[in-house]
């Protein structure tokens, strides 16, 4: 229990810590916030475009080829 609220207590302190302070720890805590957003896209844009083959594929299989018949 000890442990949880130790990590809960240094997480508050990162959350609430002010900006220009420290210029190194700024510098780090923005590029892990980047490099998050930047997982968070390049997921986004990979379901995004799975989805597209799909429906694109069940488009031409469902539609286009069924009405030839």
């Amino acid at each position: 229990m000890a442990e949880i609220k130790e990590k809960i207590k240094r997480t508050w302190q990162a959350i609430t810590f002010p900006d220009g302070v420290d210029e190194e720890y700024d510098e780090k805590c923005d590029n892990a916030f980047y490099k998050t957003v930047d997982f968070f896209i390049n997921f986004c844009y990979t379901i995004l475009f799975v989805f597209s083959i799909i429906s694109v594929y069940f488009f031409i299989t469902r539609e286009i080829l069924w009405l030839r018949k």
